[in-house]
């Protein structure tokens, strides 16, 4: 078959002619095309997730400043609370007025500041507490009274002002026979204060 014999049987068939080119044109288009539909989807659905994105921002904006502020006043709350290692009077103190709410007799108390964790299985234990602007401070304490005393002293220390957590404690009966005896306690308190 020479091409004037294709170009005159094409020419006789040229409805076939014309729909096979057509359908030869719509394949290489779709073969080309093809990986640029799912391309163009993903596109599309990354754009929508950051223009939810854009809109959220734009929608919880507005109240930045106030949320800032605010935040601002909740961080200086929070500092104000914590204790200072070195300021061992005040830190006592806090504890004495305690004692004198409750009507407790606090025997003892010793601030001891807790040691970084050691060793090899500690190791990130101890780069945490290396950069967390906290410590922990502990307060060893004997404290004397009846079962309703301790129990409201040990409230106020959970519920107080400084953020303190019982961490231990030991108690110790009196033999006596009153409807409600006195008790000697021996606690633990962890409380957290800023770094030194």
């Amino acid at each position: 078959m020479t091409f004037l014999s294709l170009f005159s049987y094409l020419k006789k068939n040229y409805i076939v002619s014309i729909c096979s080119l057509v359908a030869i044109v719509c394949l290489g288009v779709y073969l080309v095309r093809s990986d640029q539909i799912t391309r163009l989807a993903a596109d599309y659905d990354d754009l929508s997730v950051r223009h939810s994105r854009i809109l959220k921002n734009l929608k919880f904006g507005s109240d930045i400043e106030a949320d800032l502020d605010r935040l601002k006043t909740m961080s200086e709350e929070i500092e104000a609370r914590l204790f200072s290692p070195e300021d061992l009077a005040t830190n006592q103190r806090y504890f004495y007025q305690i004692e004198s709410a409750t009507g407790v007799e606090m025997a003892s108390i010793q601030q001891i500041i807790k040691p970084l964790p050691e060793g090899k299985n500690n190791k990130q234990a101890r780069m945490k507490a290396e950069r967390s602007p906290y410590q922990e401070i502990i307060y060893d304490m004997s404290v004397q009274g009846t079962y309703t005393e301790v129990l409201s002293f040990l409230r106020e220390i959970e519920g107080g002002e400084a953020f303190a957590v019982l961490d231990g404690f030991t108690i110790m009966d009196s033999k006596s026979k009153e409807a409600d005896p006195e008790v000697d306690i021996r606690l633990s308190v962890n409380v957290l204060g800023r770094k030194s």
